[in-house]
């Protein structure tokens, strides 16, 4: 436990660091959006691109870790679908439910695997991004289809979002620099190395000035609700079939890793777009991540020995 604490601290160390400076207003509230774009579209991008380039495809376990990872996400996704008659909530504020409960925060997952896991963890993961990022955005779209369809956006819309994620499109092209074999050449793997280390701090900095304190006094049951079935419900069902089908080691670290991270930032800009509930999303946001500290070293413990 205490080294799983020790690894992670940095993490959430720079995650506070971010809100402290935002408070601050250092170096300024301009700054903040501009951090954003650039870590998103730039530096993430090319770590993921480093990675996937690179990883071990290999590995037998891998297809069925990505296999759990869906599943479980599926599993989660059906029980928000059916017990929603009996939470007492508003369709809108349910699909920030739906969005609370299954998209995982990739700046802190990232950052946790290249701390606790490694250079191979690291990878692993990027490989995880690649097969859940587009089924959690599809979800999450539905349930505003299902839940709020004045603001429903059409399927071609749906598709070219997906498609334009920087961080899927990073996926998909590092995948295929692994896959054909050209790899990275022309130092290309240097130069994205020296970007994607940026990605890290840059990343963590802006989760943390995003967080919205003062939301947390509101909404606290669906808040509640929406913590446990992330934080606690999909790592548990996730270790649950790890060990069912035999994953163990790296893959089931990963597999844990990935389902015990606290919501998305990118869930609020999809309830702001799709007209969802933008201040129960930032409870969620805040009051997870702050969860997280607690329940991520808990969780892990299970698989990082």
């Amino acid at each position: 436990m205490i080294p799983i604490l020790g690894a992670l601290f940095p993490v959430f160390g720079v995650v506070i660091i971010g809100f402290v400076l935002r408070r601050m207003k250092f170096p300024g509230d301009a700054f903040w959006p501009y951090s954003d774009r650039l870590t998103y579209f730039v530096l993430f991008p090319a770590l993921l691109i480093n990675k996937l380039s690179t990883a071990n495809l290999a590995r037998p376990e891998l297809f069925s870790m990505m296999g759990i990872l869906v599943l479980s996400i599926i599993v989660v996704s059906v029980l928000v679908w059916l017990v929603k008659p009996i939470v007492p909530s508003s369709n809108t504020s349910y699909t920030s439910v739906l969005q609370g409960s299954i998209r995982p925060n990739t700046y802190i997952g990232l950052a946790g695997a290249s701390a606790l896991l490694g250079a191979d963890g690291l990878a692993l993961l990027a490989v995880a991004l690649a097969s859940v990022i587009p089924l959690v955005n599809v979800i999450s779209v539905l349930g505003f289809a299902h839940w709020v369809p004045s603001s429903s956006p059409s399927a071609t819309r749906v598709i070219r979002s997906i498609l334009t994620n920087p961080l899927i499109v990073a996926c998909l092209v590092g995948l295929l620099l692994n896959v054909s074999g050209i790899g990275l050449p022309l130092g290309l793997d240097s130069l994205t190395v020296v970007i994607g280390q940026a990605a890290l701090p840059m990343g963590l900095l802006s989760v943390g000035a995003g967080l919205q304190v003062q939301t947390l006094r509101q909404h606290w049951q669906l808040v509640t609700f929406s913590s446990l079935l992330k934080l606690i419900l999909l790592p548990l069902l996730a270790f649950g079939l790890g060990v069912f089908f035999s994953v163990n080691g790296l893959a089931l670290a990963v597999v844990v890793l990935y389902t015990c991270l606290p919501c998305s930032v990118s869930s609020y800009t999809l309830a702001a777009e799709l007209g969802g509930d933008k201040n129960l999303v930032a409870a969620i946001i805040t009051i997870q991540t702050l969860l997280a500290i607690l329940t991520m070293p808990l969780l892990l413990e299970m698989t990082v020995l």
